[in-house]
């Protein structure tokens, strides 16, 4: 998820260290909408539970310097976002 601040510097730190182009995007959402999506979920990967959603309101997310992409719409919406501002950052 990469929620602290030292997450974010590290997965940047070794993209560095390794010469590759790195451009983070935060995913954000409503407590609302993300509840509803784990309630709604059939097989999915993610242990994350309606309380996990809930404790994810009261992280610090220190400087956020990565692009935020608004992940309340739906899958495709997401993406062409994502794919925007991946365009935009090269």
């Amino acid at each position: 998820m990469f929620a602290r601040q030292d997450e974010r510097d590290a997965i940047a730190k070794i993209a560095r260290e390794l010469n590759v182009p790195f451009f983070g995007l935060f995913l954000i959402a409503d407590l609302r909408t993300r509840q509803e999506r784990i309630e709604h979920r059939i097989n999915d990967a993610s242990d994350a539970t309606r309380a996990v959603a809930q404790e994810q309101e009261r992280y610090d997310l220190g400087m956020l310097d990565w692009a935020q992409v608004d992940a309340s719409g739906t899958p495709e919406a997401t993406l062409a976002r994502s794919q925007s501002l991946l365009q935009m950052g090269q």
